[in-house]
């Protein structure tokens, strides 16, 4: 019974340390773990995060999407209608408008109302909840352009072949005419401002300014006085004429025909015969 005994109690350590083994090969310590296990579990709980919140952004987002997508209910047309007729305006607007608020097209609705002749800028916007704001910027013609346009401050061409309204005729009575080469509106409009405003300051109105095909200058004032510039130094030749203006023509201008300042030193002029 002794021997017996000893050799069962010779075999419970061995169990022991066996399963001692096993529980070391499962159960590591924290501590013990490799550092890039770290790294995947943070990079885990980082993606988790941002798709969670990627996911209630989206909701978030159709949810207000929803809420604000509804139906205009009105628009607001502003601007100073002189030569665009409002209602015509307000046609262009609601055939180029869809049923929702939030998918308007605001660019196509901006550039088809840019179409028309007389309309110079067009700014479109939303207001919520769900109004549209269109405010119209009309051109302003500054200057006829040869026999049948108009000029804009900036030299931009404003087509009138289908502006015989009478209100359009009565705006551009009265306004001076430019001509010149295709192309050169802006500079011809540039020279015309220059020469305008040197001239007034004298009492001289500038009512023609012409650029032919040699790219020379010549001008016709209010009271019919024809002044031919020429090709170079246009606004040093016109300085050197209102100096002789004040100095010897002021006080016999009704006498003058016409002017030609295409000299290194003086001006020409040709007097009126004698009726």
């Amino acid at each position: 019974m002794s021997s017996e005994k000893k050799k069962g109690a010779s075999r419970k350590p061995a169990a022991k340390k066996q399963r001692s083994r096993r529980a070391r090969g499962f159960n590591w310590k924290v501590s013990e773990w490799p550092p890039g296990v770290f790294k995947i579990l943070r990079w885990l709980r980082g993606g988790l995060i941002l798709a969670a919140l990627g996911v209630m952004l989206n909701f978030a987002g159709q949810w207000l999407m929803i809420q604000l997508d509804k139906p205009v209910t009105s628009v607001k047309i502003r601007g100073e209608f002189l030569l665009v007729s409002r209602q015509q305006v307000a046609d262009q607007v609601y055939e180029a408008m869809g049923s929702s608020f939030m998918t308007l097209k605001l660019d196509n609705i901006k550039a088809q109302l840019e179409r028309q002749p007389w309309i110079d800028r067009v700014r479109v916007e939303r207001r919520w909840p769900d109004q549209l704001e269109v405010t119209v910027i009309e051109h302003k013609p500054i200057a006829r352009w040869g026999t049948s346009d108009a000029l804009n401050h900036r030299g931009e061409v404003i087509e009138l072949k289908q502006a015989q309204d009478e209100r359009v005729q009565q705006l551009l009575q009265g306004l001076p005419r430019l001509s010149g080469l295709s192309g050169m509106e802006a500079e011809v409009m540039e020279q015309y401002q220059t020469l305008s405003k040197m001239l007034s300051e004298r009492g001289l109105v500038l009512a023609q300014l012409q650029m032919d095909a040699t790219r020379s200058w010549s001008a016709t004032l209010e009271d019919g006085t024809e002044i031919n510039i020429g090709r170079e130094q246009v606004a040093a030749r016109a300085k050197r004429f209102l100096k002789v203006y004040e100095r010897q023509l002021k006080q016999r201008w009704a006498e003058l025909d016409r002017i030609d300042l295409r000299y290194f030193n003086g001006v020409a002029v040709h007097w009126r015969q004698a009726q």
